[in-house]
């Protein structure tokens, strides 16, 4: 006898095309900064295995590294404040997982599990995808005092990082 609950079990492998961006974007009271992540470190090749049932896709080792020394800024000097911020040193990558995506009639969802500095908290967020390139776009929003992080301050704390930044990704996936 052949039971089925409706899962449709896929292992493929996924490599991130290096024209995929990465970018945080955060405040101060004084200005605004950018950092872009050097993309030719996403070159990895992922072995991912989905389980679809009904909208629903749950996912093993859709995981992805990001070197956290990988990032320049705009101004350049903030680099070295979000490296020391990040704990790059202690704690070299920013670990990202896709747990789960769920498809509805006008959008994707995506539940993701964030490490950075040792600490993690998941996160739902909506997404883009592109079939025809299959691009992956979207933002998350994060507070970086869940990570127990401190925003840099400077000229004797008169120079103040907002805790909150924004994560703007354009990945491009290679099956």
């Amino acid at each position: 006898m052949f039971v089925s609950f409706g899962f449709t079990k896929l292992k493929t492998k996924v490599k991130i095309s290096p024209k995929s961006e990465v970018i945080i974007k955060g405040k101060s009271n004084v200005n605004s900064f950018q950092c872009k992540y050097d993309s030719s470190f996403l070159n990895n090749e992922i072995a991912v295995t989905s389980f679809q049932n009904n909208n629903k896709t749950s996912f093993e080792g859709a995981k992805i590294a990001i070197k956290s020394k990988g990032f320049e800024c705009a101004p350049k000097m903030i680099t070295k404040d979000l490296k020391t911020t990040l704990k790059a040193t202690e704690y070299p990558t920013i670990d990202i997982e896709l747990n789960e995506l769920v498809i509805n009639k006008t959008d994707y969802i995506a539940n993701i599990t964030v490490q950075i500095a040792g600490k993690s908290k998941q996160y739902s967020l909506q997404v883009v995808f592109n079939p025809k390139n299959y691009n992956v776009s979207g933002q998350l929003k994060i507070n970086i005092k869940d990570f127990d992080l401190k925003p840099p301050k400077k000229m004797l704390g008169l120079v103040e990082v907002n805790e909150n930044v924004v994560i703007d990704f354009n990945l491009y996936l290679q099956y």
